[in-house]
Order: C-alpha cells, then structure tokens, then sequence
C-alpha cells in the first residue's frame, strides 16, 4: 500500500514532507479563473505552476489565480527543493465553476470546497494512476487530536454516465469506495504548533501569514479583514462574487460589511482555517 503525503504549503504538512518522506507527495492548489484575482502574482512564477499542473492537470483552465495566499507557490518550490522529492501538482474546477455548478457560495451549511477543490483532484489522480486505498498522512497536530477522529475516508464518485430515455437526460450512476486509510504521525510522535515553529524558524522558507483559502468560511472576521490588506485581489474577488450571487460565506456578516470593520489589534492573526474535511490544516 503506498503512502501520500497530502501538502498544503502551511507549516504543518511541511514538517511532514520532511521528516516523514512518502511514496507521493501531492499538493492540491484551490484555482481561481480570474485574471484580476492574481493581479501581483509574477509572471515567471505562474508559467511555473502552470507547468507543473500540465503534467496531470493539462484538461483543467491555465493557472492565473489562487484563492490561497500567492506566497503558497514559492512555498512549494522551496520545500520541493528541499526535501529533493517530486512534489506533485494538481487542481479541480476553479472557484467560479464551482459555485456555477453547485449553485452556492460555499459556508456552514453547504461546505462543499475542500471536497470539491482538494479531495476530488487527489482522488481522481490517485484512482488513475494509482492502487487505492493508500495510506495518507493527514497534517493533525498533537494539540489538535480531536479532528482525527472525524476525518472520513471513503469518496462518493460518479464512475458513469447513462442516458435515461424517460426524462431524456443523462444521468450520473455513484458508487463510493475506500480511497484512503489516514494516517497522524504528528499526533503519534507528539508533535505540537510549538515544535513546529521552531523548527522553521531556522530555516529561510517565507510562509503565509495566513494558511489556506483566504476567504474561507471558518475564519474568524478579525483574520478576513485582515487579509483584505495583504491579498485585497482575491479578498476583492470573493467580495464580487458574493454580490453576484446574492449569498455571503460567513452567517452574519458579508465580506464587504467585513472590509469596513476596524483591524483587531489584540487578535492573533494567521491561524489558517478550521476545515473539517481532512485537508486544510496550518
């Protein structure tokens, strides 16, 4: 059974890509097709992870946008450098397709853009070209115990498609399978934040300040408003395509009443997200 390292460019599933080495070690960039949501991005650093994406995404749209903090790309080619291993690329429909097809602004109650973004672009990479299941190690923090037990590891999948005479539409046929057994070494060797920190900090790798989607649902508005001064393209991007959508990814407040807020100096910033799904982690 192969092992993967599932990379999010965070500090935490680094210290895994060096110090536990796998079979694959994949990284699943969240991709928005928007020109102007990667206004700053330089230009050399796009070609290159567009051409890291054409080895195994080249049926996706070109790369031009990521609603990750751009600092995620240099991130991956510095640890790839690193650990002198292959880090694979890969990237699912981009957010503005997402929300077409799905017919919602991801929040609390439709969480649907890991699955969408992360966990079915590693899926169909290790289904084609892979055995599964395979062992995946999951970037859980040994102060963060609790979200191993909620990690799921089957996938829903549509392995068909049938025309239906009756209705005259074709349908999907789903079957779900075990694709994944996760692993937490972190958590078996007892690795906490602090350990981690530390680690890095003796190292010249400039990571985010803030891991993950910068719009993200499970953040705190303190941190959103935050990431309107650092990434204000992606966080402006968000902000229109909550106006066009007429729906909001936070509950109370939209990202353009959050745009307005002070900034919260006594908030620790750069948490990253609380995703549930087995993927982001800081």
């Amino acid at each position: 059974m192969k092992t993967v390292n599932s990379l999010s460019g965070g500090k935490t599933s680094s210290y895994i890509a060096v110090h536990y080495p796998a079979d694959i070690e994949v990284f699943a960039l969240c991709c928005i097709d928007c020109h102007n949501a990667g206004a700053g991005i330089d230009k050399k650093l796009k070609q290159m992870a567009n051409d890291k994406l054409q080895k195994y995404c080249s049926h996706m749209p070109e790369f031009v946008a990521t609603s990750e903090d751009p600092k995620i790309l240099k991130v991956m080619f510095d640890l790839e450098q690193m650990i002198g291993r292959e880090i694979i690329w890969l990237r699912g429909m981009g957010w503005e397709q997402m929300i077409k097809t799905y017919r919602c602004i991801p929040n609390r109650q439709k969480r649907i853009c890991t699955s969408v973004l992360k966990m079915q672009p590693i899926f169909e990479f290790l289904y084609k070209y892979h055995e599964i299941p395979v062992k995946m190690r999951i970037g859980y923090r040994y102060d963060e115990l609790e979200r191993a037990g909620r990690l799921n590891n089957t996938f829903k999948f549509a392995y068909k498609t049938e025309w239906q005479d009756k209705s005259v539409r074709w349908i999907n046929r789903w079957k779900e399978v075990e694709w994944r057994i996760g692993e937490f070494p972190l958590i078996d060797d007892k690795i906490t934040h602090f350990q981690i920190k530390q680690f890095w900090d003796g190292y010249n790798i400039d990571f985010p300040e803030d891991s993950n989607c910068l719009n993200c649902f499970w953040k705190n508005e303190a941190q959103l408003r935050k990431n309107f001064d650092t990434s204000p393209p992606i966080m402006w991007w968000a902000t229109i395509a909550e106006d066009l959508n007429g729906h909001t990814f936070k509950d109370k407040y939209s990202l353009r009443q959050i745009q307005t807020m002070p900034i919260q100096t006594d908030f620790v910033f750069g948490t990253g997200s609380g995703c549930q799904a087995g993927f982001c982690t800081d």
